[in-house]
């Protein structure tokens, strides 16, 4: 530092210098260098410092020329030299503070007393700490490899090892001493997290454990990979019953394409990042890829039954990518309170050229266990799903296979969602749009529920989604379910429907100008409807708008019923068709008929047709108990408004219609 200085002021700095050159230093300061001007500048206040470009820095590779032995209470040490204790050890005594200043204190052991203050770069691995243990001057420390014996690039089984250890135990140290966030930039590692031959530890406890109370905060030059392994279900980082912990950043790498799959199994159960009983824990900007199972798994400790259950809470996934993971890319299969939002999800569960995707192959896979019999093992609940974007999928994007409570709202997506057993779960405002040529020819965008699981899925919602291109636009099922508002665009079919009760299904835009496509159709082999309702619904197809086939015709389904009630429909028809137990009310037909066969129990009431090459309401065989009545029908001279194509119709009610 150059500084000008009046006159007056020299003999001062004299006096100091004398003083100060006759009291034993620990450590002398960069002096400063003092000029006299003979003609001071007069545009310059005299005693303003002036900064000296010139100025010599400190080389803090040199030794220090000091020791410790004469540190006193009280002493405040600063260390921009390079101080080799030369295996010693150092005692201390209280209330000592060690500050760094890009120096280091190697080889060597500092014991303490109490109410002594570090700074935590000076950390490193040949320099042990005893005694009390010592406050950090910092609660941040940043990880330097080089200081800790990290060696990076391909390494031998051994060296992986010891990499995983030294980061391993390093976590717990420095949280140990009151470091609350854990900083590291350039690295590129790998790590052996597999488990050691009959070793009782879990897998989770043979990871790289994250404490609580504590940040991980790794940048994009952070690449910490799995080392190539035989083992089943290794896991790279875990949150094991930890709470208030943060992990940002970083690029985690799996072991999928070389990982040795020859002994048996599977082996789907790799976790890059594992949250078992996690509470308030956030994980960030992360990017999870190539694992041989799933990028992040959600879970708990315990049975859902039993006393000792410990699940997750609390947990936000955002930010993050998950790429190319072999099994899932998320999974979430125990815990309550989670937020997934603002995440990439690509090529979930694809196959590569080296390694094929395995079971389930989706994006995000919420997936409590139950038994059998109806046993409650997990509980995955109350999950919200939100602006994420998903592409690539192998099986489907997003699915809520056992789990209740999840909303799934504003993705965009090139694959499916769906619920196989869930109670109160929404789906909304998503944009979903096939890309791939299965989803164009076989695909389901949405999938609301299953037949096989009627009594666990009610409570559920589906509005405001927009599908494009998917053979079929929505599949519906069980009960309690409303589906409305959703935008369904040139999809083979519509919407399809299995067995459903008590539910809506309204003021949905199912439009199509591919080849032969449906409107709303009913699908499978056993179905039935009772207490449902289809109204208000806008139809562009060009082939069957509404199609229902095969309709409450087994033992016990004679009384159910269904209304098929204010809609419009621009070209095409409605086809009943050994269906029982239907009112269609109220509909507005500007280009089609209405076709019945093997109908039964049904009422045709206030309905506008517009028939131009067909007769109005045709009454094919096996019709019975039908009342057709208060109708608006228009058709040319050729047809009919009401026509019987058969003898054997019964008890069939036809009056008040108009006829044009």
């Amino acid at each position: 530092m150059k500084m000008i200085i009046k006159p007056t002021l020299l003999l001062f700095l004299f006096m100091v210098f004398f003083v100060s050159c006759n009291n034993e230093e620990l450590f002398i300061e960069p002096t400063a260098e003092v000029v006299v001007d003979p003609e001071p500048d007069t545009t310059v206040d005299p005693d303003t410092p002036v900064e000296d470009n010139n100025a010599g820095a400190v080389d803090t590779s040199l030794p220090c020329s000091f020791a410790l032995d004469a540190v006193q209470s009280g002493d405040t040490i600063v260390i921009n030299c390079v101080m080799d204790l030369g295996g010693q050890t150092i005692n201390l005594p209280a209330n000592v503070t060690i500050v760094y200043e890009g120096g280091d204190v190697i080889n060597g052991t500092l014991n303490f007393a109490s109410n002594t203050v570090i700074s935590g770069e000076l950390l490193n691995s040949s320099l042990t700490l005893s005694g009390a243990s010592p406050q950090m001057k910092d609660t941040s420390f940043t990880f330097n490899p080089q200081r800790w014996g990290i060696v990076e690039g391909v390494v031998s089984d051994e060296v992986a090892k010891r990499n995983k250890d030294i980061l391993k135990s390093l976590l717990v140290e420095v949280n140990n001493l009151g470091i609350t966030t854990f900083s590291i930039d350039k690295l590129d590692a790998f790590f052996k997290v597999d488990r050691e031959t009959n070793s009782l530890l879990t897998p989770t406890q043979f990871a790289i454990n994250i404490p609580s109370n504590f940040t991980l905060s790794m940048t994009e030059n952070t690449h910490l990979r799995i080392q190539p392994n035989n083992f089943k279900e290794p896991i790279l980082l875990s949150v094991l019953d930890a709470s208030n912990v943060v992990i940002s950043g970083g690029i985690l790498h799996g072991d999928r394409d070389e990982h040795d799959y020859s002994n048996g199994g599977t082996h789907e159960w790799e976790t890059l990042v594992s949250v078992k009983s996690g509470k308030n824990i956030k994980i960030e900007n992360v990017t999870v890829m190539d694992s041989s199972g799933d990028g992040m798994n959600v879970s708990g400790l315990g049975h859902a039954f039993s006393t000792d259950y410990n699940p997750s809470v609390n947990v936000t996934l955002t930010g993050n990518k998950f790429i190319r993971n072999r099994r899932n890319n998320l999974s979430i299969v125990d815990g309550h309170e989670i937020i997934v939002e603002n995440n990439e999800f690509i090529d979930a569960g694809i196959h590569t050229n080296k390694s094929e995707g395995t079971a389930p192959g989706f994006a995000i896979d919420v997936e409590a266990v139950r038994g059998g019999d109806g046993t409650i093992y997990q509980i995955a609940e109350d999950i919200i799903i939100r602006n994420n974007i998903e592409k690539g999928s192998r099986v489907g994007g997003f699915t809520v296979h056992t789990g209740d409570r999840v909303t799934i709202e504003s993705n965009l997506m090139e694959s499916s969602i769906s619920y196989s057993t869930s109670i109160g779960t929404i789906i909304r405002n998503n944009e979903i749009t096939a890309v791939s040529d299965l989803a164009k020819t076989n695909g389901t965008a949405i999938s609301a529920g299953r037949n096989d699981r009627f009594e666990r899925n009610y409570g559920n919602k589906v509005y405001g989604n927009t599908v494009f291109g998917f053979s079929t636009g929505m599949k519906v099922s069980n009960t309690d379910l409303e589906v409305y508002d959703n935008d369904l665009i040139d999809c083979k079919v519509g919407l399809s429907f299995e067995v459903l009760t008590n539910s809506k299904i309204y003021n949905n835009k199912i439009i199509s100008s591919v080849s032969s496509s449906d409107g709303i159709l009913s699908a499978g082999q056993s179905k039935y409807l009772d207490k449902v309702v289809f109204s208000n619904n806008r139809i562009e197809v060009t082939r069957t708008p509404l199609q229902f086939v095969s309709i409450n015709n087994d033992a016990g389904e004679e009384n159910y019923s269904y209304t098929i009630e204010k809609n419009i429909i621009n070209k095409g028809g409605i086809t009943m068709s050994n269906s029982n137990g239907f009112i269609l009310d109220n509909n507005n037909l500007e280009n089609g008929n209405i076709r019945l066969s093997y109908a039964s129990k049904g009422s045709l009431t206030n309905n506008i047709l517009n028939v131009v090459n067909n007769h109005g309401i045709r009454i094919d065989s096996g019709c019975k108990d039908l009342v057709i009545t208060n109708n608006d029908i228009s058709v040319n001279n050729k047809y009919e408004c009401v026509w019987e194509n058969n003898t054997d119709s019964i008890n069939i009610k036809i009056n008040n219609n108009i006829c044009n």
